[in-house]
């Protein structure tokens, strides 16, 4: 915009004066504005406006990301300023120039109020992500409206995460945001969702190889050599195919007197107790080879809220700790190429179909839907497809 209208929109504190009728020359930040003066600046992509009054630095934030047309916005709405201002009519309280509604929720406001609500809702670890998701939304949004959100605002900042989050990350904290709305809309907070139709699509990731019955031998060999004190806690997910939450968070009131029946429906993980990732439990007998192993470490005097798996230091099994200074350096020392612990439930349901197991069998054990076992599961183990030679002779 010219310097007449009184808009300087310099990123860099430039004040700008006339000099003749055209010609504009640069003075420092230090000289002090004309009277009715307005700067446009820049903070972190957003627009805001400031200028001195009276003796009194204002600034107020426009709402608005910085774009040619968003500029134009904002520098007509510095020229109602500049004019109230010359006229006497200037509005201290900056209502009047303000695009929102003084009484909307900003989108931190909003977040802030769902996260408030997701808090009983969710476990701690859980509530860590949403907590983490707010500094994003605070960069990025500032002060803007949540009502003011539109589906551009919310695909300009799906790909501004997309720069600093991987994908399936990235895809997760845009679910929550969208989470946050449909809440706020039931809440009759706002009327509609702009995050209704943005997504994030994640690269196809190779799935991780199922362990042979050779690799669980050479794994249990080096535990049994190496590692004692976990022998059994790997035995058992090997055999049973349950996350490895599950098994840390096993009590002996999950158990059956006779060690031969089995209910699962907590799980141990970052220091707390929780229900299974599905919030479903199940329960079913267990092997011979599985109810043997448990009543040989079953102690004389049973209580049952005892964990059944224990640290070597007697507390609850830490799975970063368990996975960092026990299995790894055990799969090295097997010569097997390292895949995560969980990787033993995902070998379990592999192997299991393998050797004719049905699908419901396989459900009810593992907690999994039929549906996700068909999706995930089948397609690469008995139903992967075989390259037919399309050469003949």
């Amino acid at each position: 915009m010219t310097p007449e209208s009184g808009i300087v929109t310099s990123q860099y504190d430039i004040n700008w004066s006339i000099v003749g009728r055209r010609k504009l020359v640069t003075e420092p930040k230090k000289k002090k504005a004309r009277k009715g003066q307005i700067a446009l600046h820049v903070d972190k992509g957003w627009l805001r406006l400031r200028w001195n009054h009276q003796g009194k630095r204002y600034t107020m934030a426009v709402g608005l990301l910085d774009t040619p047309a968003n500029r134009s916005l904002a520098e007509a709405k510095g020229a109602i300023i500049r004019a109230d201002i010359l006229s006497g009519q200037f509005d201290k309280s900056l209502v009047k120039y303000r695009y929102e509604s003084v009484d909307s929720l900003t989108v931190v406001e909003l977040y802030q109020k769902f996260v408030d609500w997701k808090r009983r809702q969710v476990t701690k670890r859980s509530l860590d992500k949403y907590l983490g998701l707010r500094s994003h939304l605070e960069t990025f949004f500032g002060s803007r409206q949540a009502d003011r959100v539109t589906e551009d605002h919310a695909l300009d900042y799906r790909d501004w995460l997309l720069k600093r989050l991987s994908p399936l990350t990235a895809r997760q904290r845009i679910g929550m945001v969208r989470s946050c709305w449909t809440w706020a809309i039931g809440k009759k907070l706002i009327t509609d969702n702009p995050w209704a139709n943005v997504r994030v699509k994640s690269p196809p990731k190779q799935r991780p190889r199922p362990f042979t019955q050779d690799e669980y031998q050479r794994i249990l060999k080096a535990f049994a050599e190496h590692h004692p004190h976990y022998l059994d806690f790997v035995k058992f997910l090997m055999g049973i195919g349950c996350r490895p939450g599950e098994a840390a968070g096993l009590r002996w009131g999950h158990l059956s007197d006779g060690c031969d029946r089995i209910w699962i429906g907590e799980s141990w993980g970052r220091g707390e107790r929780k229900p299974t990732k599905t919030n479903r439990d199940r329960a079913f007998k267990l092997s011979s080879d599985l109810v043997a192993m448990l009543r040989q470490r079953q102690p004389t005097k049973v209580r049952p809220d005892d964990l059944v798996f224990t640290s070597a230091e007697g507390s609850p099994i830490d799975d970063h700790n368990f996975r960092r200074r026990h299995w790894t350096p055990a799969l090295d020392i097997a010569s097997v190429p390292y895949r995560k612990p969980y990787n033993t439930r995902h070998s379990f349901i592999s192997q299991a179909l393998d050797q004719g197991w049905s699908v419901s069998e396989i459900a009810s054990i593992t907690g999994n839907s039929e549906e996700t076992i068909l999706r995930h599961y089948t397609g690469s183990v008995r139903g992967e497809a075989e390259l037919k030679s399309v050469w003949n002779g």
